[in-house]
């Protein structure tokens, strides 16, 4: 009998051990659930971090944070598409800042890309709707692409940009007759037609054609490039 209550004895005692293991298991398990939840939270965080930066690394230009040229054409041909789907007015606007070169050389290249900064900074505070675009385009070039803008609303913009510009106050090189740092301004506009053969980079070569003749004219202007579709690409560039 004794050995029986023995033997009972040692098996709950041994019942009872096994439930404070278990237990204690089962809390260590849960506390390493609950680390382990963390830590992949935290590295899902940490991924989709990396992810989104990679993502504005590859869409923005490193020194202005504007969008880079990559993305610019992308934008472009998009909202292309969707103004000849929609029948709506598309408008690109091309900044270039005057005597860019003479800059650099007068006031160095640390200096010259300060102002490539606040340069793509002003644009941005001028331009946010979603179909709107701000890029640096080439070296001192930016562009604003203007989703459902018609030829004159362009040009309000094109002349804000231009005296937005002036109006920082930044110096100019010694070439420039203002005396501030100025910027040349091209717009141009077009309504895609379905049945046109024109495509985005006609837009982009009417404005860069626009953007030269402003250069040579003395900068610190702003040209309209006048588009007709109905036939081959025609340039006609006005002030107004």
């Amino acid at each position: 009998m004794e050995i029986e209550w023995g033997i009972a004895a040692a098996l709950i005692g041994a019942l009872l051990t096994f439930s404070v293991w278990a237990y204690v298991s089962r809390r260590r398990l849960a506390v390493l659930r609950s680390e382990l939840e963390k830590t992949l939270e935290l590295r899902t965080t940490e991924l989709e971090s990396a992810r989104l930066q990679l993502q504005r690394l590859s869409t923005e230009d490193p020194l202005t944070a504007v969008s880079n040229h990559e993305q610019f054409l992308e934008f472009l041909e998009r909202e292309w598409r969707r103004a000849r789907r929609d029948g709506l007015p598309l408008s690109l606007i091309f900044i270039d800042i005057d005597h860019f070169r003479a800059y650099n050389r007068q006031f160095g290249r640390k200096a010259g890309d300060d102002v490539l900064k606040q340069v793509g900074r002003c644009l941005a505070s001028l331009v946010g709707r979603p179909g709107d675009l701000v890029a640096r385009y080439h070296r001192d070039e930016f562009a604003l692409v203007l989703a459902s803008t018609d030829g004159p609303g362009s040009f309000k913009i094109s002349e804000q940009v231009r005296s937005a510009i002036r109006d920082l106050n930044l110096p100019g090189a010694s070439e420039s007759p203002e005396g501030f740092l100025t910027v040349s301004v091209a717009t141009s506009t077009a309504v895609p037609q379905r049945e046109s053969a024109w495509e985005e980079l006609d837009l982009i070569k009417a404005a860069r054609h626009a953007l030269r003749e402003a250069r040579a004219g003395g900068g610190n202007r702003v040209l309209r490039a006048n588009l007709g579709l109905t036939g081959p690409p025609e340039l006609v560039i006005n002030q107004r």
